[in-house]
């Protein structure tokens, strides 16, 4: 393999017709400048100078290679600049993936914010499952994912950046409770719409219902927040969700908030990422919106 220094004395000496300058313009002995280009010539297998008096002129083949030589250094240059820019600015493209109740109700206001000050960055957003999501981060295909109920998993890192609580919803035109304010025990038998059991956000309500015997009547189960939303406005039960994702339904007066004492859940929101990932300046200062 060449070395990109060896090139970069061969082009000094070869515009310079001399070793010595080419020594002196690159900090080295002249007889380091020898045992280069003797080194390259051997990796060419042909000779690049010829003496003439005190100064060297370049061969047929080291007139050809001058500009491939010229052409290597060149790009090798814009390189290092492109990397130093993106070590320093905010540019670049970070891909994301996220659950949908994240997505939609904490991770898309922050990225609008992100984006209205580092307008040369894009986000590459998509929405997945916690499972595939893992797979991604660790087959390096995404840089952040976002996801609830972070699992411990070898060579991820996850970042705990929010612990919303839970609360018990149902429709004000179609209520399963009458009461505003009731226990645990009221929840048994009572027509109950959740989350998959396949989801976090599912097993850990189901666990919650297990340790307090706790027994509602399971109507149906659906994979993501917004369809689940739907069934309880039309009225087919109460749910358990998280709060942050019911905020507009709260404010119109769609949804309303039955106090059930004793529920205590919370949904720890977390960003995932390799731990071995090397950081932008632009991945840094987006995952610095996210500190705990």
């Amino acid at each position: 393999m060449v070395d990109i220094f060896f090139l970069k004395t061969f082009v000094t000496a070869a515009r310079k017709g001399s070793f010595r300058v080419a020594a002196e313009r690159n900090f080295i002995t002249q007889p380091a400048v020898s045992q280069q280009m003797r080194t390259l010539e051997q990796q060419f297998g042909c000779k690049l100078f010829q003496r003439q008096g005190k100064n060297v002129v370049l061969t047929a083949s080291g007139q050809i290679l001058l500009p491939y030589a010229e052409n290597i250094l060149h790009q090798y240059q814009e390189a290092r600049e492109h990397i130093q820019n993106i070590k320093s600015e905010y540019i670049g493209t970070i891909r994301v993936a996220t659950i949908h109740s994240v997505g939609l109700y904490k991770l898309q206001p922050l990225i609008r914010k992100y984006l209205s000050r580092h307008p040369k960055v894009k986000v590459k957003l998509e929405y997945s499952q916690s499972q595939s999501i893992y797979e991604m981060i660790l087959n390096q295909k995404i840089d952040f994912g976002f996801v609830a109920y972070p699992k411990q998993i070898a060579g991820i890192e996850s970042r705990i950046f929010h612990n919303g609580s839970l609360v018990c919803v149902q429709s004000p035109f179609k209520p399963v409770f009458k009461k505003k304010r009731i226990s645990l025990a009221d929840l048994n038998h009572q027509p109950y719409i959740t989350f998959s059991a396949k989801l976090p956000t599912g097993k850990a309500i189901d666990h919650f219902f297990k340790d307090n015997d706790i027994s509602p009547n399971y109507i149906q189960d659906y994979q993501d927040i917004e369809t689940l939303k739907s069934s309880i406005l039309v009225g087919m039960g109460f749910s358990i969700v998280p709060r942050s994702t019911i905020q507009r339904e709260l404010k119109n007066n769609d949804l309303e908030i039955v106090q059930v004492k004793d529920l205590v859940l919370h949904r720890p929101l977390a960003v995932v990422m390799s731990k071995n990932k090397a950081l932008t300046k632009s991945m840094q200062g987006f995952l610095a919106m996210f500190k705990s």
